[in-house]
């Protein structure tokens, strides 16, 4: 018995047999309707609907027999794949490759073989549409020729079915990437946190609005948007140590981006902006691309910060006049 050779493409071949959703699936009946085809206009015994995995050959749909499967190694359909065309076997207890395999030697007492290679939609073989019986046959070229017809029917339908699956799988993936969009943004919205996304080689940014508001503004009151519309808005002293992080940021040297700046607001004075970002990715150059991150107003926590340190300011000037030293109470 000769085994079945694995075909080049074997990676790629089983790949596409997953992607199509056609394995292990056990509704059938859009392919039953060629097997029953099969079976009624060649008077075989067996047809077959197969599908070739990495250890065994599946029966997709199957008229006249009871088995589901059957190991790859013995399977004539494993043959036809590694090919890619027409395996036609009249008698195969006469042919060497097949005489003593053992769906000859036992049951089903495969005599007639006939199976072409059916097609992904990327034109890899995925199986076969196969006629089989336990008499030996001859199969004239007319016969040959229909089976083929037929079997290009059933890709047609192959391909419908593996597009209908994609689609259901796009469909439902959208909508968990929707219901992930809405926790997201429920979550922005709760923690009033403003949003950016920033082309570093083009300059262009995306802020929502919340960012504006921040600042006393409508978003519409900033266009055209860009990195220089958050520049100008950034306190003079702390934009050389924006740059300064940002090159780090980029150089690897820190995994984040973070920043408390102050920025101006509308009606003129300073509000604080804790801002966080990450790159997203490179150019295939290694250069930076794209960044996102948030703004946080922090104003009301430097406040909280400055009150703290002039009331311990406060504290030391009255314990230095009071002759004592607020050191010692510290270390204790």
């Amino acid at each position: 018995m000769h085994l079945p050779e694995v075909p080049d493409n074997e990676a790629e071949r089983l790949q596409a047999l997953i992607a199509s959703g056609l394995l292990d699936d056990t509704s059938s009946d859009d392919f039953d309707r060629f097997t029953r085809l099969a079976q009624a206009l060649f008077g075989c015994k067996i047809s077959l609907f197969s599908l070739i995995d990495e250890r065994r050959q599946w029966f997709k749909s199957r008229q006249g027999i009871a088995l589901k499967e059957t190991p790859r190694d013995i399977s004539f359909c494993a043959h036809a794949v590694f090919n890619d065309k027409l395996l036609y076997v009249p008698d195969a207890t006469a042919d060497e490759r097949f005489a003593d395999n053992p769906l000859v030697t036992g049951d089903p007492a495969i005599r007639l073989y006939a199976g072409v290679p059916l097609h992904s939609v990327d034109g890899l073989p995925l199986g076969t549409l196969c006629i089989v019986d336990d008499m030996p046959r001859e199969l004239n070229q007319l016969q040959l020729t229909l089976l083929q017809d037929l079997a290009a029917l059933a890709e047609t339908e192959i391909a419908r079915s593996t597009l209908a699956k994609q689609t259901a799988q796009l469909q439902q993936d959208k909508e968990q990437q929707e219901q992930h969009r809405q926790r997201l943004a429920a979550f922005i919205d709760s923690s009033r946190l403003a949003t950016w996304e920033w082309n570093v080689q083009t300059g262009d940014v995306i802020f929502n609005e919340r960012w504006a508001e921040m600042l006393g503004y409508a978003l519409y009151d900033l266009l055209p948007l860009s990195f220089d519309t958050w520049l100008k808005l950034v306190h003079p002293a702390d934009r050389v140590r924006s740059e300064r992080l940002l090159q780090q940021h980029f150089d690897g040297e820190l995994a984040h981006y973070e920043l408390e700046c102050r920025m101006q607001h509308k009606d003129g004075h300073w509000v604080w902006i804790l801002t966080q970002g990450k790159l997203i990715n490179r150019t295939e150059h290694g250069q930076p691309r794209l960044m996102a991150g948030t703004h946080q107003d922090i104003s009301e926590r430097k406040a909280n910060e400055n009150a703290i340190t002039e009331a311990y300011s406060l504290l030391q000037r009255v314990c230095r006049n009071a002759g004592l030293d607020i050191t010692d109470y510290n270390n204790r």
